[in-house]
């Protein structure tokens, strides 16, 4: 076996620095297995850590010696979520009010163009129809549920992170804190679930594929979001790019490995795109001058007020000022053009994110 190449049964240690060996790390206890051909070998390509906040075990990114479909190493089990999200995921603070106020604009007469223009049109749930049921699998702060029950749909959802229980309680939301593997709402099929930037998180997707087949209704739709690794993005950032988001992005999937994966558990794509929401962009601009290190949460990252939605302008008394009017002027010019270049980037299929609807196979 060449240097690098590492077979699973041996051990995750040969992946890990000699301070962070699977016996003293506090999370990442599980088997690297590749979902999409179930191999076990892979090569290590680099170090890697929480660069966001603060996690502080090292991981590996590795490759599937089989399909190339890459890894994070070693991988995350099912029982560690609650903690790791729960220690280090910013909703501890959430602003129930601004959810709600966020959620009322979703309707409004601009909305879908907005969406589109401004690239936050990466959610599962705006394909939702009213009077549709939808199931939201990591709904996180739960802003997805508010905007699809202001859709005119039922919306139900699954959230590992401990603090959304509070969120969810203040808003009357109908969220089950644990896994789908739980088989909340047992008595509920859904016409829409989505996955809005989780597969990547969770640790054997191939599992949750097979779990969500029994939850859909007859022709009902399943919606999944996640980042491109094959993204011009990724590509011009490398190392930096925003989205390898270790340790939480357990998968990396580009396109055409995720199709084969899906297929190989009875789905069908309807229709796929890219979508580059601006605001990675923005945020992809500030990681490439930072200096992160291990153990060490992130200033960029830090969320005072994880509300889940922009945080509101105030306006200053001398606002109208002519070198402000220029500056002004100046940003508003610099994101017209960063959004149009954005959205060309997702013509041609090379945008940051992929949202992929599937139906099951009829044979299935």
């Amino acid at each position: 076996m060449s240097e690098g190449r590492v077979n699973q049964h041996q051990g995750n240690e040969a992946l890990q620095p000699a301070h962070s060996t699977t016996s003293s790390r506090t999370f990442g206890k599980g088997v690297t297995l590749c979902p999409v051909c179930a191999s076990t070998e892979h090569t290590s390509i680099r170090s890697v850590f929480d660069d966001r906040y603060g996690c502080p075990d090292m991981f590996s990114l590795v490759s599937c010696n089989v399909c190339g479909h890459l890894m994070t190493s070693p991988a995350l089990v099912e029982e560690e979520l609650g903690g790791l999200y729960s220690t280090y995921y910013p909703r501890k603070h959430v602003n129930t009010a601004d959810l709600v106020a966020s959620a009322f604009e979703v309707a409004g007469p601009w909305a879908r163009l907005q969406r589109w223009w401004g690239g936050t049109n990466n959610q599962g749930q705006y394909t939702v129809s009213p009077g549709q049921v939808m199931l939201d699998v990591g709904c996180g702060s739960g802003l997805s549920l508010l905007e699809a029950q202001a859709l005119g749909a039922q919306a139900y959802g699954i959230e590992a992170d401990p603090n959304v229980r509070r969120i969810a309680d203040e808003l009357k939301l109908r969220v089950h804190i644990g896994s789908l593997h739980d088989r909340p709402f047992p008595d509920v099929s859904f016409d829409l679930i989505v996955l809005n930037q989780v597969i990547e998180h969770i640790p054997d997707p191939g599992k949750a594929l097979e779990a969500l087949k029994e939850r859909l209704k007859p022709m009902g739709r399943l919606v999944l979001v996640f980042p491109n690794r094959s993204s011009l993005w990724q590509r011009l950032s490398g190392p930096k790019w925003i989205n390898w988001h270790v340790p939480y992005h357990l998968h990396h999937f580009d396109a055409k490995g995720f199709r084969a994966f899906a297929q190989r558990h009875g789905y069908r794509v309807i229709r796929q795109k890219t979508i580059t929401p601006n605001i990675w962009t923005i945020l992809q601009l500030r990681a490439l001058r930072q200096s992160p290190m291990p153990g060490v949460p992130s200033a960029m990252w830090e969320v005072k007020l994880a509300t889940g939605v922009a945080p509101s302008v105030q306006t200053s008394p001398h606002a109208s000022s002519p070198g402000r009017l220029i500056r002004k002027l100046v940003r508003q010019t610099a994101f017209s053009g960063l959004a149009l270049f954005n959205r060309l980037v997702d013509m041609v299929g090379q945008g940051d994110s992929i949202l992929v609807e599937f139906q099951i196979e009829r044979s299935q």
